[in-house]
C-alpha cells in the first residue's frame, strides 16, 4: 500500500481468526441467527472462567472504543439440529486481544458445560484452527494484516465484487442505508474502523493516526452495480428481554474502472468487517478480485 501509515499498521496489527468446531451432544433447536447466541455464550464462558479476559473483550473502556473481537457465523440458518452434528463459528481477535488467545480457548473448553440454546444442549469442543494467509492451520497461529494483502495488477481498469455473507448495517447521514454503498463510502468506513481499532488496541500515536486519516485511496471513473437486498433479521436481547431489529443488506455489490488503489482497503475490510454490529459478525463479505 502506498501510504506509509497504512503500511506500518498493516505490518504490526495482529489478527487471529480462530475457527472453533463443536459437536452437539443431543438433538436441539437453535436460533436462526446464531451470531447472537455464540456471542452470549462466549461472554458467559469468559465471565465464569477468566474475569480478566472477559473484562478486556466485553468491558466498556472508553467512549467510542470498538471491541477487539468479532463472532462470525456462516453456518446455514436452520433451527433444527441433530445429535452428533458439527457446528462452527469463527472468533476474530484483533491486535492486543490476540495475546489472550490461549486463555480464551481454555475458557471456551470449560464453557462447554454451559450448553447451547434454551435447552442448554451439551457440546464438545472438537478442534481449534487458525485461518491464515496460507489456509486453515491447526492450533493458535496469529498473523499480521499485511500478510493477507495480495498485490493486485495496477492496470488502468479493475473489476471487483463484494459478496456479503452477513448483513451490512451502514448509516449515511444518520439514515440506515438500503442499497449498495458507493465505493468511496465503503473505503471511508473501512478506514474509520481500522483507525479506531489501531488507536485503542494497537498504538495511540497521533502521527500514525493522522497518517491513517489522510490515507483514503484516489478513485478514478468507475461503474457501480447494485445487486443487494435488505434482509430483516431479529435477535433476542437478554438486556431488553425483547426481540430487536438486526437486519441489514445482503447480496453482491460490484465496481469496475479506475479503482486499483481501493483494492487493498477492500482486502482489509474483508478481515475486520464494516458497519454496525461487527462484534456479532455483521458486515462480513467475500472479496472477489
Amino acid at each position: 500500500m502506498r501510504n506509509d501509515a497504512v503500511s506500518a499498521v498493516a505490518g504490526h496489527f495482529t489478527i487471529l481468526p480462530l475457527r472453533l468446531s463443536f459437536r452437539l451432544g443431543a438433538d436441539c433447536e437453535l436460533p436462526v441467527f446464531k451470531g447472537s447466541m455464540w456471542h452470549g455464550w462466549l461472554g458467559q464462558a469468559l465471565k465464569s472462567h477468566d474475569e480478566h479476559a472477559f473484562f478486556v473483550l466485553f468491558g466498556e473502556h472508553a467512549e467510542g472504543q470498538p471491541k477487539p473481537y468479532s463472532v462470525v457465523v456462516e453456518d446455514d440458518q436452520r433451527s433444527h439440529w441433530r445429535k452428533g452434528e458439527l457446528i462452527h463459528f469463527t472468533l476474530y481477535l484483533f491486535a492486543e486481544a490476540c495475546q489472550l488467545a490461549e486463555r480464551i480457548v481454555e475458557a471456551l473448553q470449560a464453557g462447554c458445560r454451559l450448553g447451547l440454546g434454551k435447552a442448554r444442549t451439551r457440546v464438545q469442543l472438537l478442534s481449534v484452527a487458525s485461518q491464515t494467509p496460507d489456509g486453515l492451520k491447526p492450533g493458535i497461529q496469529p498473523s499480521v494484516l499485511g500478510s493477507w494483502l495480495t498485490p493486485m495488477n495496477s492496470g488502468f481498469s479493475q473489476e471487483v465484487a463484494l459478496e456479503f455473507v452477513t448483513p451490512l448495517r451502514l448509516k449515511v447521514a444518520q439514515q440506515q442505508l438500503r442499497k449498495s454503498p458507493p465505493l468511496a463510502i465503503l473505503c471511508q468506513q473501512i478506514k474509520r474502523r481500522l483507525t479506531l481499532l489501531t488507536r485503542f488496541w494497537l498504538c495511540d500515536d497521533n502521527t500514525l493516526l493522522q497518517g491513517l486519516h489522510q490515507s483514503l485511496p484516489v478513485l478514478g471513473q468507475h461503474e457501480h452495480s447494485d445487486f443487494m437486498y435488505f434482509e430483516n433479521w431479529q435477535r433476542f436481547s437478554n438486556k431488553q428481554q425483547a426481540q430487536i431489529p438486526f437486519g441489514g443488506m445482503k447480496g453482491q455489490s460490484s465496481y469496475c474502472g479506475e479503482i486499483a488503489d481501493a483494492i487493498p482497503w477492500l482486502q482489509l475490510g474483508e478481515l475486520i468487517g464494516i458497519g454496525g454490529k461487527t462484534t456479532f459478525g455483521l458486515g462480513r463479505y467475500r472479496l472477489i478480485a
